[in-house]
Order: C-alpha cells, then sequence, then structure tokens
C-alpha cells in the first residue's frame, strides 16, 4: 500500500497555548511576517469575478467551525443536509460540504480521539483564508471557497494520507478550480498519474509542496509534470531549512513561523514551519488572482505569479535555478495581469524561470537572460498560438554575442534547449500586428549542486608513470553542500601510488576525503581519512588502483583539497 504523509515539519510552538510565552510586540510581528513577505494588497476596485473561486484542500481533517475559516467553507447548492438523498448524482450523498474519502461520509470534522493529531488540514485552510480576508476584508468569504477533502480515516493512527489521488479526483469531479496538496510521499501508478492529468486537461490548478528533507529532490505529488511545486524560504529570505529544492520548483514562499489554526478549539492558533504553509500561502495567493474578472483561465495565473517574482538572494551556489523564479509577491502579480502592453517591464534578466512576451509595443526590443549560478543553459518553449503569417518573422538566438540560430517562427520548434546560461533573443525587422503576441516560456537548467564540481563522477584516472595533480574542482570557490565524488587513479599491476596533500580545508570532522584501495569503499580498505584544515601527512596506497572520495554534509562548507599524486614502486 501507498502511503502519503502530511509536511509539516518542525512545530514552532507545540500548541495554542504557548503562544502567551512571546512579548506581546513579538507576537504581533511574527504573527504578520509570513503575509507581509508577500505583499498582499487591500483590494481597491471591483474587478472580482461574480462567482466565487473554490479551493480544494486535500488533508487529514478540518475544523470547519474554526472562526478563521467558517465563513469560507463551501456549500454544494444541489445538496440538502443530511436527508440521505444523492441530490446531485455524482455518487457522494450529502456531501454538503466537501467528502470525508476516507470514511465514505460527509463528516470532515476531526474525530475527539484525534483533535491533536489532526489539525493539519484546519491549519492549511485558515493560512488561505486569511489571505483572501486581508485582501478582500468583510466580502473575502464571497469572493474564495474551501472545499475540505477528508483524506485521513477517524479509524487509524497513523497520519499518512493514503487516500491523497482519490480526494483530488473528488475535487476534479466536483468542481475545484484551485487544488492544494501540503503533503507528499510514495510513487503514483498510472491511474494516479492520470487524474492529474485530468487536472490540468480541464484547467484545473495543482499546488504541490516539494517536501521537507533539506534535499536537491522534489517528491511525489509535487514532481508529477504539469503541478505548480512550492519551496519555503525563511525570515531571512533564504531557503528554509527543511525545504527541498530542485529545477522542478515553480515559486517560494515563507514557510517558517507561519501563523495558522489549530483544530482543538474554534479560536486556537500556533505557528508552524515547512513546506507546508508556503504551499498555501501560495494557493491562497493564486485563488486571489484567479478571481480576477481580467484573469481567464490558469496559465495566466502561473504567468503573473513567475513573472512578478521577488528574485531569491542566496550565496550558497546549489540553491541557484532550485527555488523557482523568485519569492511570490500578490502585489506585483496583480499589476502584473493587468498590464496588457507592457509586460517586459518586469523581465528581469536574471529570473531563472519566467516569460517572454514579444508584441507591437516591442517587436525590435532585443532580449538578455543572463542566470547567474551553476546552468548548463536554458529551455524556450514559444506559444505561437496568437501568432498571424509565422512566415514573416523571425527569432535570432545569440551566445556571448556569436549567432547560435536562428529560426523562421513558422519552422521554431515547440521546445529547445540552448547550452549557456547567458542567451540573446533578438527579433529584426518584425512588423507585428495589433493582436500579435509571441509568448516564450523559459527556464534555466541548474547543475546538480551535489556533483556542481564532479559532474562525470567517478572520474576515471589511468597514469602509467609519474605524477599528477587531483582537487575537488571547486577552484577558488566553496565546494558544494551534500556531495558524493569519487575519483578512481589506476597505476599499472605492480605500482602504488604516494599522496602528498597541499591543500586542505575542509568542515572538520565532518566532510571527509577518503583513500580506499580499491575501487569501492569498503571499510576494511580504506588507509585514509582526511577533514579539517591542515594540512595531512603523506600516505601510501598498498595497491594499484585508490577509490578517492569526498563526502560533505548539509550545512557548512570549505575552499577545498588538493593533492599531488605519485607512482611508485
Amino acid at each position: 500500500m501507498k502511503t502519503f504523509f502530511k509536511l509539516v515539519s518542525t512545530i514552532v510552538f507545540t500548541s495554542f497555548f504557548s503562544f502567551t510565552a512571546l512579548a506581546q510586540e513579538n507576537q504581533e510581528q511574527l504573527k504578520k511576517w509570513a503575509c507581509d513577505s508577500i505583499h498582499i494588497p487591500i483590494n481597491k476596485n471591483n474587478t472580482f469575478k461574480s462567482k466565487p473561486i473554490i479551493v480544494a484542500v486535500i488533508d487529514d481533517a478540518f475544523n470547519i467551525n474554526h472562526k478563521t475559516i467558517k465563513g469560507f467553507i463551501y456549500k454544494n447548492p444541489l445538496e440538502k443536509n443530511n436527508n440521505s438523498i444523492d441530490e446531485d448524482v455524482n455518487g457522494f450523498i450529502d456531501d454538503v460540504s466537501g467528502w470525508d474519502i476516507s470514511d465514505n461520509d460527509n463528516d470532515v470534522s476531526v474525530s475527539e480521539e484525534h483533535k491533536n493529531d489532526y489539525y493539519h488540514g484546519t491549519y492549511i485552510a485558515s493560512i488561505i483564508a486569511n489571505i483572501a480576508s486581508l485582501h478582500y476584508n468583510e466580502t473575502a468569504s464571497q469572493r474564495i471557497k474551501i472545499m475540505p477533502i477528508k483524506v485521513l480515516s477517524d479509524h487509524t493512527n497513523s497520519t499518512y494520507l493514503k487516500d491523497g489521488y482519490k480526494g483530488i479526483k473528488y475535487a476534479i469531479d466536483n468542481g475545484a478550480d484551485i487544488i492544494c496538496l501540503a503533503w507528499c510521499g510514495g510513487n503514483p501508478n498510472s491511474e494516479e498519474i492520470k487524474i492529474i492529468q485530468e487536472a490540468h486537461n480541464k484547467g484545473i490548478l495543482i499546488i504541490a509542496s516539494a517536501g521537507n528533507f533539506n534535499e536537491e529532490k522534489v517528491l511525489f505529488p509535487a514532481a508529477i509534470p504539469n503541478m505548480f511545486s512550492v519551496a519555503g524560504i525563511n525570515s531571512n529570505f533564504e531557503k528554509e531549512s527543511h525545504s527541498n529544492f530542485g529545477i522542478e520548483i515553480a515559486i517560494s514562499a515563507p514557510g517558517e513561523n507561519v501563523f495558522g489554526a489549530h483544530s482543538e478549539k474554534e479560536n486556537a492558533y500556533f505557528f508552524d514551519s515547512g513546506t507546508s504553509p508556503a504551499t498555501a500561502l501560495v494557493s491562497g495567493c493564486a485563488a486571489i488572482l484567479l478571481s480576477k474578472k481580467h484573469i481567464n483561465n490558469i496559465q495566466e495565473v502561473k504567468e503573473a505569479i513567475l513573472n512578478s517574482a521577488t528574485l531569491f538572494s542566496s550565496n550558497q551556489v546549489k540553491y541557484y535555478g532550485k527555488m523557482g523564479a523568485g519569492i511570490i509577491n500578490l502585489e506585483k502579480a496583480i499589476d502584473y495581469s493587468q498590464e496588457k502592453a507592457n509586460k517586459d517591464a518586469y523581465f528581469l534578466p536574471k529570473r531563472t524561470r519566467g516569460n517572454i512576451i514579444v508584441n507591437n509595443n516591442n517587436s525590435s526590443k532585443d532580449w538578455s537572460i543572463n542566470l547567474d549560478g551553476g546552468f548548463h543553459g536554458i529551455y524556450l518553449k514559444p506559444n505561437l498560438a496568437y501568432i498571424k503569417n509565422q512566415e514573416k518573422h523571425s527569432i535570432y538566438i545569440s551566445i556571448k554575442d556569436t549567432l547560435w540560430n536562428s529560426y523562421k517562427l513558422s519552422e521554431l520548434p515547440n521546445n529547445f534547449f540552448v547550452p549557456s546560461a547567458s542567451i540573446k533573443l533578438s527579433f529584426k525587422n518584425n512588423s507585428f500586428k495589433k493582436k500579435d503576441v509571441l509568448n516564450i516560456e523559459y527556464h534555466g537548467k541548474a547543475i546538480d549542486s551535489t556533483k556542481l564540481y564532479c559532474q562525470d563522477a567517478p572520474i576515471n584516472i589511468y597514469s602509467e608513470s609519474g605524477s599528477g595533480i587531483i582537487e575537488d574542482g571547486s577552484n577558488e570557490n566553496n565546494y558544494s553542500n551534500s556531495c558524493s565524488c569519487r575519483w578512481i587513479l589506476t597505476a599499472p599491476e605492480g605500482k602504488k601510488i604516494k599522496f602528498v596533500f597541499n591543500k586542505m580545508d575542509t568542515q572538520s570532522n565532518v566532510d571527509f576525503v577518503y583513500l580506499v584501495n580499491g575501487q569501492t569503499a569498503i571499510p576494511d580498505r580504506v588507509f585514509a581519512k582526511f577533514s579539517g584544515d591542515n594540512i595531512p601527512p603523506i600516505v601510501y596506497s598498498s595497491s594499484n588502483e585508490v577509490l578517492i572520495w569526498f563526502v560533505t554534509d548539509t550545512k557548512t562548507t570549505g575552499n577545498g583539497w588538493r593533492f599531488k599524486y605519485e607512482i611508485i614502486d
């Protein structure tokens, strides 16, 4: 049986009672920091749709009477409560306000026996409701509705959400516009992947958590194509310590000490951390955007979020291109979505994911993308649906001022890769008509930081005689976290190898250089193990083959190491 688990990794204050321990002024600042960081504006006009946006939250259980979310709970207009008739003929009797998938009933509430365990759904729903309230004030519950879908049985002691995909299917079939998945785990089967594709085909946006294991890996279901995956940041606007990261991430949002409702009581609150609250924040912002009259579909929502995000800044090279387009900024996203002609004003050359919009207002402009950090290159995905007479228009792609390729728009590939982190797109001698719009999605292909300086590891080096130099590869930079790099040095049969280090700067007693007789890291064959900032002693192998294995953790890095080897008899 596959299992799925909730993504609250760190409870900063384990119950709402602990909240009183903070000084009052600190309490208020901490309560607001996450929402302040994503810039939620007050609605100033009546540009919203008449029909409310429905956000399905698929989770453990819900205190739908909590004062923060009570007014936001979705009511099925085709069902009357508890008359035992399936009036909307959807196969679920009396599903007035969501459904309990796991127990197959209409009670999504937290059972008495689990009131301290099943708090996650209430927490996630409250964050979405709070964003709506901050933007729409007293009319918020008319604009945004939350469909609670319970996927954890009252009759289990586990918190694994084994019915998660069944919950997604219910949301798809019952009117959800956005689906919030603040959980991860397992490997979806073909039927479950089809469910995600069905949501995408029906224009439903699914927003999912990347994971809370501080790994360069986006977990399922966020890793499934067409998901809008979310990473978490801390109050210093750097990666939150538990958040996963990776090239699949679409956007980042606050994921540390985020204030929200607790299910224990109707006025209970607490703080929590992880990619769960980050996902809820993005879901709330997406709902606000989709509620606007001028936004027609989820593609426009995603475009507004990506191209208006605050650039993610970090001194750690391992996160470049792996935290999405940046940190979500709702105010700028709304402005972007309202801007008809000059979307290029939001374009930032260093943004690792976004869109280039070319129309008759900027058709002669050159667009340069210059990504910092380690990137293999840039993927381009053009949308030609709104271009007439495509054969009359050309695109020129340059790398370092040298033409790499050019295409007539009628011959432009649907998706292609340019092998450089700095490229220029030029549109020359074009006459775009007023309604012509070329929308090019792009994202950088970041290098796997665990192999940033040893991409081809294991690296095999054969030396007949003499000597040579082997080093960690980071040169003047610090080496990467979480790396596991291997070099295999081979001398002729009957020879041995002498090792003389002249550089050693690694995190002491944590990041190690191992020297192992043979090609396999068998403990009995390790003849040297070095760490720290002292130059190691000269050592000798007892065989003609040596594995050099460099292993680092997730924290501090150093400038690396270097040694000279010499083949000896």
